[in-house]
């Protein structure tokens, strides 16, 4: 490893030291509702809500965070004989009465140990602190009548023997998506003695009806089961041998509700006997109940992370580099609603922290203003000039794939979190201008321009020759090529030399062609704003053809075309090849530009009989031939009498008739235009092929 590498990766662990990851975690109980002892009596079937307080404090967790208690899918609305009719089977706050026919009004909110059975070591928060405390954590208190199983007259509707008698349902509707959420059940059980028959027992218990969670015990004493993941039991009820007659039979405990992006739970209230004796559910002048208490602790853990100046970003696969906060940046937690849950400023070395966040499903995001809590989260935003490089939940390499400034899947279950943000300032990308000497023919080869590329990155310094190039526009004058190969519009150029540019089809009358370009810097981010790269010379191209075309017709070759601009044009010359590589010039063209010079389209025709036009690039052919013969001997002057006079004869032939061999069927015919300037220089266009001829 590089001693820079190294010291990004110091840096890096040094920054989640520094982000408070290692505080404690925090539990959200049920206290006293912030203020007092919740003093409210049922009996009820209206919904209950109960708000969570940080730790063991009586101050309301913030933001604020609660659970409903509802009931629903009552089975019974009647508790017989003793009772007015009208009362549920289940209800909020109430309980028997073994000294009278009527039904006590008891406390909605009760500590857990209301009742003087439960003990602090039967609970549990799931790891976090502080512990559940019995005597000052409050639960709802439910009251599930055994007297609703009886007739008026007194005897069973349904035998004491029976197990799973459905009473109702039972809904925790949270206001916001929770993960693992503890559910804390004390007093599941009771029983009354009959004097001569001995005691007749009997618990609720509860099974969870709600799909994708699962439940699992954390504590209780010995009668508390989780059976199947669904079913929180006492179990002495459950055996059909047992008999709950001593408060060692009570059951109570903790049960974690394993899931995410919890908002409700349901759960079916059963009620099971406990009886060998064929007694009724009941005894005269008395009213039985099993009064449970019911209660929710949720966790609060540390998210804390850091935002990295990556000068390289993803190209070593980690989200590191030196602290920063641009200057100015907040961190938004924002829960699965897309509403702001906190937002917490980045400290000057990019580290941040949140504190105390209820175990869920979240994102976070940067943004250079603080949104207030509760709010919708309008997205990520970034100070001027800076932009994302990745995103990384947890330590280590990797990322989430895709650098906007917002991380998302933060799922908080039962640990703190660690996060990391890269950003990073792109480069700046100058204008440039390659000043080169007249390209001839429209081109301008390879190895001609020299200037390189220039800009600045604010991480990486100057950049050039040598870095990435990505052309972001192409060129309106030419066609551009780099290593003799066509660019296209967003081609990234890696390790650039400037000595690699050519062009072709420079346009004539045009003195410069530039296209758009950005430098890429070693994060890999090119410039928000691209410079223009140009190439210029002194004088003007002559002339740009506009559309050429040829054709025979009627025995005539017709060849037109265009300039759409001219300077300093003298003429042209047309001609005419058979295999679109020798060309032999059959006729010149003056420019009908003033003194040459034009900026308007100017239209030209020329034609010429078939005969006489491929009998001249014959001629001149075989003339051309032995001209290069007497070159390697000049004293050789008969033979070049003989061509002279071969070449004369054929110019006689084919002006008095048609010579059926010069052209074959289906022959090839090509032609261009070459163009002169005043002072000689040539320009020649594209070559064409000659559309069609006669028969």
């Amino acid at each position: 490893m590089s001693k820079i590498s190294l010291i990004k990766h110091i840096l890096f662990a040094s920054s989640l030291f520094a982000s408070g990851l290692s505080s404690a975690q925090t539990s959200l109980k049920f206290r006293s509702n912030g203020t007092s002892t919740p003093t409210a009596t049922g009996p009820t079937i209206a919904n209950r809500v109960i708000t969570f307080n940080t730790g063991n404090s009586t101050t309301a967790y913030s933001p604020a965070t609660n659970a409903t208690f509802s009931l629903s899918n009552q089975q019974y609305n009647t508790v017989e004989p003793y009772a007015a009719n009208n009362m549920y089977g289940v209800v909020f706050g109430s309980n028997g009465n073994t000294s009278g026919n009527t039904v006590a009004n008891t406390r909605i909110y009760n500590a857990l140990n209301y009742f003087g059975l439960a003990a602090n070591g039967n609970f549990s928060t799931n790891g976090v602190t502080p512990a559940i405390d019995v005597t000052n954590d409050y639960a709802v208190e439910l009251a599930v009548f055994a007297d609703a199983l009886i007739n008026t007259n007194g005897t069973n509707k349904v035998a004491m023997r029976t197990k799973n008698i459905q009473f109702a349902d039972l809904t925790v509707t949270f206001n916001r998506p929770v993960n693992n959420p503890v559910l804390h059940f004390e007093n599941m059980g009771g029983w009354w003695n009959t004097t001569n028959n001995g005691y007749t027992g009997y618990s609720a218990w509860f099974r969870l009806l709600t799909t994708g969670v699962t439940a699992s015990r954390l504590s209780g004493n010995t009668p508390f089961v989780v059976v199947n993941g669904t079913d929180i039991k006492n179990s002495v009820a459950a055996s059909s041998n047992g008999l709950i007659n001593t408060n060692n039979n009570i059951a109570q405990g903790s049960v974690v509700m394993n899931g995410t992006g919890i908002t409700t739970l349901t759960f079916r209230v059963f009620l099971d006997g406990d009886n060998n004796n064929g007694l009724n559910w009941s005894t005269t002048n008395s009213v039985q109940t099993d009064a449970v208490t019911v209660s929710v602790s949720l966790a609060g853990f540390n998210v804390g992370g850091t935002v990295y100046n990556d000068a390289n970003g993803m190209t070593d696969n980690t989200v590191n580099g030196t602290g920063s906060n641009a200057g100015g940046l907040y961190a938004v937690l924002v829960d699965a609603n897309n509403n702001v849950f906190a937002s917490v400023p980045v400290n000057a070395d990019g580290t941040y922290n949140f504190t105390n966040v209820v175990a869920s499903n979240y994102s976070i995001a940067l943004s250079t203003t603080q949104p207030a809590a509760g709010s919708a989260f309008s997205g990520a935003s970034l100070p001027d000039g800076w932009v994302a490089t990745g995103e990384k939940l947890g330590s280590g390499t990797g990322s989430d794939g895709t650098a906007d400034g917002v991380l998302t899947g933060v799922s908080i279950t039962n640990a703190n979190i660690t996060t990391a943000f890269g950003i990073e300032r792109p480069p700046t990308t100058d204008n440039v201008t390659a000043e080169i000497s007249t390209p001839t023919n429209g081109t301008i080869p390879q190895g001609t321009i020299t200037t390189p590329p220039s800009g600045n990155d604010p991480e990486d310094g100057a950049l050039g020759s040598g870095n990435t190039v990505v052309v972001t526009e192409l060129p309106t004058n030419g066609t551009l090529l780099y290593n003799g190969n066509a660019v296209t519009a967003g081609q990234s150029i890696d390790n650039f030399d400037p000595k690699l540019l050519s062009f072709t089809d420079l346009q004539g009358g045009t003195t410069s062609t530039s296209f758009k370009y950005s430098l890429v810097d070693a994060a890999g981010k090119q410039s928000a704003t691209p410079g223009t790269f140009t190439t210029s010379w002194d004088t003007p191209l002559p002339v740009t053809f506009g559309p050429i075309t040829a054709q025979i017709s009627s025995g005539e070759l017709v060849v037109n075309w265009s300039t759409v601009m001219e300077k300093n044009n003298d003429h042209f010359i047309i001609e005419l090849s058979k295999d679109g590589k020798n060309f032999t010039s059959i006729g010149t063209v003056q420019s009908k530009a003033a003194n040459g010079n034009s900026s308007e389209e100017l239209r030209y025709s020329f034609s010429k009989g078939i005969d006489s036009a491929t009998a001249i690039a014959g001629i001149l052919s075989a003339m051309m031939i032995g001209i290069c013969l007497l070159a390697f001997n000049r004293k050789n002057r008969l033979l070049l009498a003989v061509i002279v006079l071969l070449g004369s004869g054929i110019i006689a032939t084919s002006c008095n008739k048609r010579n059926a061999d010069t052209i074959e069927p289906n022959q090839k015919l090509f032609v261009r235009i070459v163009q002169v300037n005043k002072d000689g220089s040539q320009q020649v266009s594209k070559v064409i092929q000659v559309n069609s001829k006669d028969e």
